[in-house]
């Protein structure tokens, strides 16, 4: 089906400027079956949708196309409705066109255009490479056992693991003295955010949404096990050792200069504790088998290219035209 859509495309493409009639049934030298790709397969008679010429569409080149053009609209983000039996024999109809377009094409010779065999075959290779991956796969998920998984959980169970973090409100003044001032109130037991509304170079830190919506977590942690968690920040050095040293929620911490410039103080709201994550949570041992999985395709692409005889030159990528 891959070959036929190809053809059909590049049929479109260019069979306008060739003229003279071509019989459909000609396969001369240099076609795809004559240069070594293999035949389509045997189809009993209950499954032919169609017959064009001397081919035929069967009920899997159909549904491979279907497969397609799902997986293109879940890939935009859309729902995928099963077709109607009209929109089928439409679709069945692009097919009929395709495989005629496909065979008018080659019988007109373009398969034997040196820059059309040159994209088939570029097409072909990675064709084969996806279907290599695919093949190898089945075998490598049967061959990565459950005591490897636990093996490779034990050795590194501490990257199996949920960090700590707190959330904070923050109260932010230009000055060690407006710092101290503040401290004096907080101490004195007045409301943190109210405190913060008045003095605070940023009292958005200390009230409403972006405390609830975000949290603290150390920076190695973070880098650790967060990176991407757009949820949760890190502090400087500083700060971060003066929040984190508050032993309960509703305390406060003294002031500290931070990397900023500024000087900052924090009221601890909420508290998570870190925890192991056990290889029976969902998730952990479907991440270690994927990481062994692909350590054994690695493996196997390596020995490929270890018995290979492989020459590149790359003094030549300087004349490589890119788009």
């Amino acid at each position: 089906l891959a070959m036929v859509v190809l053809l059909g495309l590049m049929g479109t493409g260019g069979c306008e400027k060739l003229t003279g009639a071509a019989s459909p049934k000609a396969a001369p030298a240099g076609t795809a079956t004559a240069m070594g790709w293999s035949s389509k397969p045997q189809v009993s008679a209950e499954e032919v949708l169609a017959k064009v010429n001397d081919a035929v569409i069967s009920r899997r080149d159909l549904e491979l196309t279907l497969q397609t053009l799902k997986a293109a609209r879940e890939g935009r983000g859309l729902k995928w409705t099963p077709l109607s039996p009209e929109d089928l024999k439409s679709a069945l109809d692009l097919l009929v066109m395709d495989e005629l377009k496909a065979q008018d094409g080659v019988a007109r010779g373009l398969d034997r255009r040196t820059e059309i065999q040159t994209r088939f075959w570029s097409l072909y290779r990675s064709f084969y490479s996806q279907e290599w991956l695919s093949a190898q796969l089945d075998q490598v998920k049967v061959e990565v056992t459950e005591a490897e998984v636990e093996k490779v959980f034990q050795e590194n169970a501490m990257f199996f693991r949920v960090p700590g973090r707190i959330r904070l409100r923050e109260l932010v003044v230009t000055s060690e003295d407006a710092a101290k001032a503040a401290l004096v109130q907080l101490l004195e037991n007045l409301d943190f955010a109210t405190v913060a509304q008045t003095v605070s170079v940023r009292p958005e830190l200390a009230s409403g949404a972006m405390v609830d919506a975000q949290w603290v977590m150390r920076g190695a942690e973070k880098a650790t096990f967060a990176a991407e968690d757009e949820t949760s920040r890190a502090l400087d050095s500083v700060s971060e050792q003066a929040a984190f040293a508050i032993d309960q929620v509703g305390g406060v911490s003294s002031y500290v200069k931070g990397a900023d410039g500024h000087f900052h103080i924090f009221q601890l709201v909420e508290r998570q504790e870190g925890r192991q994550r056990p290889l029976t949570e969902p998730g952990v041992s479907d991440s270690i088998r994927n990481l062994l999985w692909l350590r054994r395709l690695d493996e196997r692409s390596a020995a490929l290219q270890a018995k290979a005889k492989v020459e590149t030159f790359s003094d030549r990528l300087t004349n490589v035209e890119q788009p």
